[in-house]
């Protein structure tokens, strides 16, 4: 006997796509194009709130739209706020899961199905939220941070890469982000809706939601394998940080536990495996060479000649740098702009992973920038990757281990014998525990195997060539971005105190024992000038607070031709008791316009040659001479005409 089985097909409910709309035309529009352009298998229906839009041109569009049947349409004779128009699209149809989905967000592909099948994986899922490049804790590229697309991945590209490399990976996070946000009818049954009388006009609703359903056992689901772009402000940019703050206070009344548990998600990150491997698929269909930088820990002029170099090769190239976090770990960023890639290795049982990882990149060229607390082993990569390699001088460390030729007071050490430069190392040891002779012999090798050891000053350049003159050096200065052209005006001679403006971080190096040696020379003297730092001392001055005398603190250097110009001063001074090799805050005091004051030592020679306004000294000058000068100064006539005293 045959027995016909017939085959059941489970038809699941319909999914409510529920989409807000207030304000912003252009954002609407791509929401509502990208919904509508791709086909899902999941059935669903696109439910659009018009919350009484101050805008007639959106109205019109979304009347235009639903009478053609591309979606349904409730409008809201006033505006209720965005907690009560997303409510009345939760309460529409009581048997449907939801997606809460902004107005200014943009989908694509079977964005829909991907979060559906996250939400059917297992019933006590609550929501489950996309990644996006603004959602905080579900940000990519960078984690907790409002980015822009990733360059050369617009939407379409990002979100298949996404579908395809985390397929069905997900995390557990404490909340759900609202920018995108699936949540199932069983969740929304036992838990209720969201809070209209806190949180009417937006913000919090959602974490206040979510922490309720954790409260009786619901997860939340992160998706690592569905992207939705997210602008982010648009209904409510003009009110966002109240309404935001507003909703803290909230949250952290109502649900105690609410910002512990957050803060425990950001430290443990774990989604952060998951954006590396998007990362790490992007970088394999890149088709640009791979730039390897090696760097010292950071900070200074080499940290920002190494990210504006960066940012000039992004065009074409991949950049990577590499360097020290501390005596026994090395860190590897992608140092794209937007990007947040790192992966560290513990050295040195970690070496060869990190040659297997730079060979997969694959790295095409080393350019080491300092060596400076580098683990030694590191200055083996180009000899083990066997790729060429460059080296760019940012001061004297491969002949001097204090780097800046100076003696333990800070002053020029005038380039001793090998006498003079092992006495020095008896008081401060190098590192690696090298004499002189085996320090310059070390890094001689490793400089003459170079390609190119590039120098940014001819008097650096002359000094090198004196210690090691097989290098094949080129002298170039350091490419800067665009500076601002702030002019101060001079007020030289026009006010009973004379303002001399120091810049940057000050060492004993720097200056900074001769400036407060010229402080208290005007002092004592009861000169009329004042010294007004814009930065900071490495330690404290030596002398007290009556000294004429000033320090404005840390700054960051995209401010500090404005900080220049708010001073008004009369004078910038460079008090350097070094060889400088460049000096970027020379850049800065040549776009003033100002007179500028400097040792005759180093890069200021040649670049101030051509500067109508340099007065040089010798490097060694006493302090009285050199506030003698800032006091010729002040009667300089505010006319046109300036002759240098002494170039």
């Amino acid at each position: 006997m045959t027995t016909d089985m017939e085959s059941t097909t489970v038809t699941l409910p319909l999914v409510d796509v529920i989409i807000p709309v207030y304000r912003g035309l252009d954002e609407t529009r791509h929401c509502l194009e990208s919904v509508l352009a791709f086909p899902q298998q999941t059935a669903h229906e696109i439910v659009v709130i018009n919350d009484c839009s101050p805008e007639p041109e959106l109205t019109v569009l979304l009347r235009q739209w639903a009478a053609s049947g591309a979606f349904t349409l409730l409008e809201n004779p006033v505006n209720t706020g965005f907690v009560n128009a997303v409510n009345r699209g939760m309460v529409l149809h009581p048997d449907r899961d939801v997606v809460l989905l902004n107005s200014d967000t943009e989908v694509y592909g079977d964005w829909l199905d991907r979060l559906r099948r996250h939400a059917g994986s297992d019933p006590p899922i609550g929501t489950v939220t996309p990644f996006s490049n603004n959602a905080t804790i579900c940000s990519y590229p960078r984690f907790m941070q409002d980015n822009p697309l990733p360059a050369d991945w617009p939407l379409a590209a990002l979100d298949a890469l996404c579908a395809k490399i985390n397929a069905g990976q997900s995390v557990e996070v404490p909340t759900a982000v609202g920018f995108c946000m699936y949540i199932t009818r069983r969740c929304l049954d036992q838990v209720g809706y969201f809070d209209a009388t806190l949180f009417a006009r937006g913000y919090g609703e959602e974490n206040d939601f979510s922490m309720r359903a954790l409260e009786i056992g619901f997860r939340h689901l992160h998706a690592a394998d569905v992207f939705v772009y997210h602008r982010g402000g648009i209904s409510f940019a003009t009110e966002s940080t109240d309404l935001s703050a507003q909703a803290q206070r909230i949250l952290e009344q109502r649900h105690p536990r609410y910002f512990p548990l957050v803060g425990d998600y950001c430290a443990r990150d774990p989604a952060r495996f998951l954006r590396r491997r998007i990362d790490n698929a992007r970088l394999a269909r890149s088709p640009k060479p791979r730039l390897l930088f090696v760097m010292h820990k950071g900070g200074g002029g080499t940290e920002k000649h190494v990210r504006e170099l960066a940012i000039l090769l992004e065009p074409d190239y991949e950049v990577f740098i590499l360097r020290a976090y501390d005596t026994s770990t090395a860190v590897l960023e992608w140092a794209r702009r937007g990007e947040e890639f790192s992966a560290w290795f513990p050295l040195p049982h970690a070496y060869p992973d990190l040659l297997d990882f730079l060979r997969q990149l694959p790295v095409t060229r080393i350019h080491f920038h300092h060596v400076l607390d580098l683990q030694q082993q590191l200055l083996r990569l180009p000899e083990d990757l066997t790729v060429p390699y460059d080296f760019t001088l940012h001061d004297y460390y491969p002949i001097c281990p204090q780097y800046n030729l100076a003696r333990a007071d800070g002053r020029y050490c005038g380039e001793p014998d090998t006498v003079g430069c092992t006495a020095c190392l008896a008081e401060r040891p190098a590192p690696w525990g090298l004499d002189i002779l085996s320090w310059r012999s070390y890094f001689r090798r490793l400089l003459v195997g170079a390609e190119r050891i590039i120098v940014p000053s001819r008097d650096m350049l002359s000094r090198m060539q004196r210690y090691i003159p097989a290098a094949h050096y080129l002298c170039l200065p350091h490419p800067e971005l665009m500076l601002d052209n702030v002019t101060v005006p001079p007020s030289l001679g026009g006010g009973s105190e004379l303002k001399v403006v120091v810049l940057g971080r000050l060492t004993p190096a720097k200056g900074l024992h001769l400036l407060e040696r010229c402080a208290g020379d005007a002092r004592i003297r009861r000169l009329p000038l004042f010294f007004q730092v814009i930065g900071h001392a490495d330690r404290e001055p030596r002398q007290g607070s009556e000294l004429p005398l000033s320090f404005s603190g840390p700054y960051k250097d995209e401010r500090l031709s404005l900080l220049v110009a708010r001073e008004r001063p009369d004078v910038i001074f460079f008090p350097a008791q070094w060889p400088e090799t460049y000096s970027y805050t020379l850049s800065i005091a040549l776009q003033t316009g100002l007179p500028v004051v400097a040792p005759r030592l180093g890069a200021f020679i040649e670049r101030l040659a051509d500067y109508p306004q340099a007065w040089l000294l010798d490097w060694d000058t006493p302090a009285g001479v050199w506030n003698d000068l800032f006091m010729s100064l002040r009667h300089i006539s505010e006319s046109t005409e300036c002759h240098p005293l002494d170039k």
